[in-house]
């Protein structure tokens, strides 16, 4: 703080108020006869030194006076600068306090244009379509990641919540290490000595190496199963806990099992002679071969018919013995 002479009437000394540039108060000033300062000059300058104190304390405090409005706390400060991040006309706006669920699952499929995923739940066949954009967080072990290190038959845990009729996620974790969880797959290898057994997971076509645990339950159909009934080949659906170690294990279809599907044909390929059918007792869909059948037969097959499929099971595929086309036999 200091003085200022001006070009003044000479009995009269002027000092200035000043303030920085935020608006606080940095001096002190006033018009006072150089009579009046000459008899008080200690009262004076006890005044100016006593104001300077006062302002510089309450700068340190993170508040002053300015115009006589009070200036906001630090943490409304803070507020206003993470308002200044945004860019309304750059940046998408922000998410909406919704409940956020967890889920954990397997990727399906992803479209890394159109930044959404088709994402099946541990545990159902239920698919769905899951988005996410620049404001999703991934992380991969903990660390943070970006978008590119998804891949298809990835497992996946997801924060989700609804953004107007989407499924949006908040934040995406890869986990590497073992985890527990449910799929589908094929036996490649069983060795009963160290009770192993290595299955290809039918999304991500990977093989998964698991320890059968002593306690492990094995059914084949409806029907209790055992250690023989896991074959090479055969198709399996598994529940395993962390460590990989399998708690369960459903043995689907061995090779040399015949099998019938009845249902609706949802998908016709004559040129690579493949038909998928909508099968109603368990409502999940198969693609069989039809190579043995006759092309007169394949020729009244259409896509939305119902059909009925003896099938074997050869370790690869399901082959068509016979076909019967339901509706055409109903209309005879």
């Amino acid at each position: 703080m200091f003085s200022i002479a001006l070009d003044a009437n000479s009995a009269v000394r002027v000092y200035r108020l000043n303030t920085s540039s935020s608006g606080y108060l940095t001096g002190f000033g006033g018009i006072q006869g150089v009579s009046t300062i000459m008899r008080k000059p200690v009262a004076a300058l006890s005044v100016i030194f006593g104001m300077a104190l006062a302002v510089n304390s309450g700068y340190g405090q993170g508040q002053g006076y300015s115009n006589g409005a009070s200036v906001p706390a630090a943490a409304s400060t803070s507020n206003a600068a993470r308002n200044e991040d945004y860019d309304p006309l750059l940046d998408l706006p922000p998410l909406k306090h919704n409940t956020v669920t967890l889920m954990g699952g397997v990727v399906v499929s992803l479209d890394e244009v159109m930044n959404h995923m088709v994402f099946e739940p541990f545990g159902t066949k239920r698919r769905m379509q899951v988005h996410f954009d620049t404001r999703t967080h991934f992380y991969l072990d903990g660390k943070p990641i970006t978008e590119r290190e998804i891949k298809q038959g990835q497992r996946l845990y997801l924060d989700t919540q609804l953004n107007g009729d989407r499924v949006f996620a908040k934040t995406i974790w890869i986990r590497t290490s073992a985890e527990s969880g449910m799929g589908r797959g094929q036996i490649v290898d069983f060795d009963p000595a160290h009770r192993t057994v290595t299955v290809r997971d039918e999304l991500s076509g990977q093989p998964l190496r698991l320890h059968l645990m002593p306690n492990a339950t094995i059914r084949k159909g409806n029907q209790s199963g055992s250690e023989n009934d896991l074959v090479q080949g055969a198709l399996v659906s598994i529940e395993f806990a962390p460590q990989n170690e399998l708690r369960s294990i459903d043995v689907l279809a061995s090779p040399g099992s015949a099998f019938t599907f009845a249902g609706r044909v949802t998908y016709i390929d004559l040129s690579q002679k493949m038909i998928a059918i909508d099968n109603r007792s368990d409502g999940k869909k198969y693609d069989v071969s039809v190579e043995a059948i006759a092309p007169s037969v394949l020729r009244q097959i259409d896509e939305g018919e119902d059909v009925s499929v003896s099938t074997v099971f050869d370790g690869n595929r399901y082959s068509a013995r016979s076909v019967d086309v339901i509706k055409a036999k109903s209309a005879q």
